[in-house]
């Protein structure tokens, strides 16, 4: 009995589950019903509020929106349409899917008259023209398309269009779209003309997304894209179907022909290049791959990609990669790597990455690395690397930074906002030492000089090290350094190398200007073994640590100095 009733509760949940499911996909956003009390409150606050009482987000150009235009509104229990509607005065459409709102800037009607509608052997034969519902001016350039089937075409100068569809019998909903303009569907069945309205028509298998300056403004897109592909581009825009396959020879002249802008594909094989609306899956050009969305999954080209969206996956150019949105994952090229906004993951240029946003993981390039928001991660490269907010490592000849809380380790330490001394001591060595400190509180480079101001017993030296400053309360820091310098004692031809460890405290006596003393370890090398006339010898001027050896010397030795800034 006990598993009787188990599987007829089973088969109640199978049943009950997709009328439910069908019951909240069939809910929709602008229908819900919300209250809105604002006065004078921007309109890009307003929306906001929206959002969150509605659960959605809205996708809108805010170079068309004006988001700090002042509202003032006062509505009970109105549907998110109705606000909409009185807020932007009529003058916008509305797209919904999933869990987004698209904005769309459309003041105008069009009207589509049809002088030819017939069904001939599977074909439905369509002709007819476009015309503005308030001027009656014919259109040219509009977008007049069957989403179902992928077929489109453009109205010419005088407003007039031309299709031939496959549809074996079924209904044919034909939509115009045009910049500026709101979409308007007319469908058809056998032959005859049974409706035409202004509604939008099911975006069931659609995804919409808003992709203002997207790839088509680029240099490379309107290279690769056409007069036409732009047009479509900007009169559906938002419009995006689904397909599991397209192949193209060069944009344009591919399996899904003009339509390939707006079409979203699980597999794309672009023998030239390609010009799609995005990748689910996996996209391959031999030369090149352009796509106005997202790629998710794995991207490949021979020379180059261009993407309007974001990489969640992994995107491989031959040469080149340009992504206007994130990468999340890898992005890998022999030359060049830009992102727009942000990468998670690892980012390997041949010669330069440049990253607009915020970059978490891993950069490498023998050239250089460029982060422009805040970095997270080990940044490495051949000659230099900079980041706006470093809070990682970096790794080259010169790294740059405005602020750190991380480190930067190269010859050359740039910190904007960081650590900057000129100091000025002398040590049992060296009379008179002048060393520039530069980097954050966490790592320092310094450049130093020196020399020993005797005239019968001279020298000099110079060199490059690393310190590091600890707190020790509002005055007091701890700064141990080590160095390595050569030490000129009269012969060129012979390697002397001092290395110091020095643990100094340094007692800030005001903003610009402290002192600094402490004790150090030396440890000398030299395979000089006499000294030179007028010039001294190091190895004379200390008691050693180091006994039975002709080129090693060791002592303990002493600081003492001044630091300015």
């Amino acid at each position: 009995m006990y598993t009787l009733h188990k599987h007829i509760l089973f088969f109640l949940i199978i049943l009950v589950l997709p009328i439910l499911s069908r019951a909240t996909e069939a809910e929709s956003i602008l229908a819900k019903n919300i209250s809105v009390h604002v006065s004078n409150m921007r309109l890009g606050s307003v929306l906001k509020t929206i959002e969150q009482k509605g659960n959605f987000t809205f996708s809108y150009n805010s170079n068309i929106v004006k988001t700090d235009s002042l509202v003032t509104l006062n509505a009970d229990n109105w549907t998110i349409k109705e606000v909409l509607d009185r807020m932007l005065m009529n003058r916008f459409e509305y797209k919904e899917t999933r869990n987004f709102v698209i904005l769309r800037y459309a003041p105008l009607q069009l009207s589509l008259t049809t002088e030819k509608a017939i069904a001939e052997n599977g074909e439905y034969s369509i002709s007819g023209f476009v015309t503005d519902d308030q001027n009656g001016k014919k259109l040219e350039n509009a977008s007049v398309y069957d989403r179902s089937l992928l077929q489109s075409t453009l109205t010419d100068k005088d407003g007039r269009f031309e299709l031939r569809l496959k549809n074996n019998g079924k209904p044919v909903m034909l939509t115009v779209s045009k910049e500026y303009y709101r979409d308007t569907t007319v469908t058809f069945l056998s032959g005859v003309t049974v409706n035409s309205n202004q509604s939008q028509i099911d975006e069931d298998g659609y995804m919409i997304s808003d992709d203002e300056g997207g790839i088509e403004h680029t240099a490379l897109g309107r290279l690769f894209t056409s007069a036409s592909q732009k047009i479509r581009a900007a009169n559906l825009h938002g419009l995006i179907a689904q397909a599991p396959f397209q192949a193209s020879a060069i944009p344009g002249v591919s399996t899904h022909a003009e339509f390939s802008g707006q079409i979203v594909n699980k597999v794309s094989l672009n023998a030239v290049g390609g010009y799609n609306a995005g990748v689910n899956g996996f996209e391959l050009g031999l030369i090149f791959n352009v796509d106005k969305g997202n790629v998710d999954g794995v991207q490949i080209a021979g020379l180059f990609n261009a993407l309007g969206g974001s990489v969640n996956g992994i995107q491989v150019g031959g040469l080149y990669n340009n992504v206007l949105g994130k990468v999340r994952g890898i992005q890998l090229s022999l030359l060049y790597n830009s992102v727009k906004r942000d990468v998670n993951g690892l980012q390997v240029g041949g010669l330069y990455n440049h990253t607009h946003g915020s970059v978490r993981g891993i950069q490498l390039a023998a050239l250089g690395n460029v982060t422009g928001q805040k970095y997270s991660g080990i940044q490495i490269a051949g000659l230099f690397n900079y980041a706006r907010n470093l809070r990682g490592v970096q790794l080259g000849l010169i790294n740059v930074a405005d602020t750190s809380s991380g480190y930067s380790i190269g010859l050359i330490n740039i910190v904007r906002y960081g650590y900057h001394k000129l100091a000025l001591s002398s040590n049992e060595t060296l009379n008179a030492n002048i060393a520039l400190k530069t980097g954050s509180k966490n790592l320092y480079t310094m450049w130093m000089g020196g020399l020993r101001v005797n005239d019968n017993s001279k020298l000099y030296a110079f060199g490059f090290g690393f310190g590091r400053e600890l707190g020790m309360g509002k005055h007091l820091a701890f700064n141990p350094e080590i160095s390595e310098q050569y030490v000129y004692q009269g012969n060129w031809a012979r390697t002397n190398l001092l290395g110091r460890l020095d643990a100094a405290l340094t007692y800030r006596v005001a903003k610009a200007f402290s002192i600094n003393a402490g004790p150090s370890l030396n440890l000398f090398y030299s395979d000089q073994r006499n000294a030179v006339n007028g010039y001294a010898y190091v190895k004379d001027l200390h008691h050693s640590f180091i006994n039975n050896s002709n080129s090693w010397t060791g002592w303990v030795g002493w600081t003492v100095g001044v630091s300015f800034f």
